[in-house]
């Protein structure tokens, strides 16, 4: 994809996302958790993948001859290269989420889910994975059951 389709995809992301939150907050306390649930982390993301197209679009500028040595030569690819790989096995960790979430409940699947993950996708120790998946699930109680007075 060229920079300025990208650069501008991004920016109609920001845009459809942000229109979704405003839309969002006119619905009634209790319906609009759904919407806005959905559309402010697709704001973050979209704003965030904004920032990152601009700037890899002035550092393509500036380092033409990084990126010319960044390519492989020309011959057969791989069936699956290591990002697609990496796409396709964090695709299979949220349908398991999915999977988990059918079968356990969101509150059961979550921190199995979290713990799974942290220790085996991102390798981190034990403690760590325990401790972000504990707290983890302990923000999304506070916040759906606690605050928003709503079970998941």
């Amino acid at each position: 994809m060229k920079k300025a389709e990208e650069i501008g995809f991004a920016a109609f992301l920001v845009i459809v996302f942000a229109l979704f939150v405003i839309l969002g907050w006119g619905y009634a306390k209790r319906p609009r958790i759904v919407p806005l649930t959905l559309s402010i982390p697709g704001l973050a993301l979209s704003v965030l993948n904004f920032g990152n197209s601009i700037v890899k679009a002035k550092r393509a500028g500036t380092d033409q001859k990084t990126k010319r040595a960044e390519t492989s030569p020309g011959g057969p690819q791989a069936a699956l290269s290591t990002e697609n790989r990496k796409i396709l096995v964090i695709w299979t960790w949220i349908i398991a989420l999915a999977v988990g979430i059918n079968f356990l409940g969101f509150m059961i699947a979550l921190p199995i889910f979290l713990l799974a993950f942290i220790k085996f996708f991102a390798k981190r120790t034990w403690k760590l994975s325990t401790l972000i998946a504990a707290s983890f699930t302990l923000a999304v109680y506070l916040v759906f059951y606690v605050g928003l007075k709503t079970t998941l």
